[in-house]
């Protein structure tokens, strides 16, 4: 919408017309006088009438003329002179007119005898001059901290999506490489099982292909993903590692990041699993609380570290998978990484319900 197309100047002309024929009404009344409608409306809808034809020219002299141009001594002084020029003309007219009509149609006084009046009311005209610039300067002000509050939110949307893609590019790779490098151990060893494995890898590979760059996906989804790579790691190590999972129906439609559970599970693995001898586990809850998602990875061991109290295992896959979740919720969403009783960690996220940002 701008201040150019004429509908908009006609009603604002308009409302302005019906303003100034109250204003007159209630003044009549105040001092007593008779209050002769038809010529108070006639009045005012040749002021009206000749503002709102005035207007855009008022609006091309504001547009060549900016007062936020480097020349705005210059243009102040351009639109002293061109607003009484135009009030003065304005206002002559507009006596002319009225004056005419009142005396049935008769001219009875000449130009020099309507000096006075016309010089002692053209200041209301040049009012009328400057509150169109003014009122132009200001819409276009706001146009343009709204286009430029626009580009802001664009361009924070553009990075955010660009750093959230940049995390996922950092976790696929980690996954692969891990991956592969546990294939090419047991090539040699257990050919079976690396066959099984890059069966079970090509499955991940196609499942990582078809998200594509999807920031987000149902938990449903995310679990199917997730079974796949564990699977992987079950054929690796067998009956060390046992996997259970405790999940809510309510919470499989819900939406979370892409990937987000895979690095926990993998993290798991790697700091709880597969640096300890014997049995381990790892357990996915998933509930949903308050109107939050709720997910937990755990992982136990059947013997404890040999070094109590240090809390290890936080590397660039929980690093990244709290950098995303901030990407993606900011403050609404939570994570914590602490010990828990089995001789493992705990990783718990939540996740705003009904909230998706693909």
């Amino acid at each position: 919408m701008t201040l150019k197309r004429p509908y908009i100047i006609a009603g604002v002309w308009c409302v302005l017309g019906l303003i100034y024929s109250g204003q007159s009404f209630f003044y009549s009344l105040s001092v007593g006088r008779e209050y002769l409608w038809q010529r108070s409306f006639f009045h005012s809808f040749v002021f009206c009438l000749e503002w709102a034809l005035l207007t855009p020219l008022v609006l091309r002299l504001t547009e060549r003329f900016r007062l936020d141009a480097d020349t705005f001594l210059r243009n102040i002084l351009i639109h002293v002179l061109l607003g009484f020029t135009i009030a003065f003309a304005q206002h002559t007219l507009y006596t002319y007119i009225t004056t005419y009509v009142d005396n049935g149609f008769v001219l009875d006084r000449s130009f020099m005898q309507l000096l006075p009046s016309l010089v002692g009311y053209v200041e209301y005209g040049v009012l009328m001059y400057w509150s169109i610039v003014f009122v132009h300067h200001a819409v276009g002000y706001y146009r343009r901290y709204q286009g430029e509050q626009q580009t802001a939110a664009a361009l924070r949307s553009q990075l955010a999506e660009a750093q959230l893609q940049s995390l996922k590019m950092q976790l696929q790779p980690h996954f692969l490489f891990n991956t592969l490098n546990a294939i090419s151990v047991l090539v040699k060893k257990e050919p079976a099982l690396a066959q099984t494995m890059i069966v079970r890898l090509s499955d991940c590979l196609r499942m990582t292909l078809e998200r594509g760059t999807t920031n987000e996906v149902t938990l449903e989804q995310e679990l199917e993903f997730l079974n796949a790579y564990l699977s992987i790691e079950q054929v690796r190590f067998g009956d060390r590692l046992t996997v259970s999972m405790s999940i809510a129906d309510e919470a499989l439609p819900q939406y979370v990041p892409t990937f987000i559970l895979q690095p926990l599970a993998e993290n798991s693995i790697r700091h709880g699993i597969a640096k300890r001898s014997g049995e381990g586990t790892i357990h996915i809850v998933a509930a949903v609380r308050s109107g939050m998602l709720m997910l937990e990875v755990q992982d136990g061991a059947a013997r404890r570290r040999k070094t109590a109290g240090v809390v290890e295992g936080f590397g660039v896959g929980l690093a990244n998978t709290q950098q995303r979740l901030q990407q993606l919720y900011g403050t609404g969403a939570t994570f914590t990484f602490a010990e828990n009783e089995k001789n493992g960690h705990t990783v718990t996220i939540g996740i705003p319900l009904n909230v998706h940002g693909s």
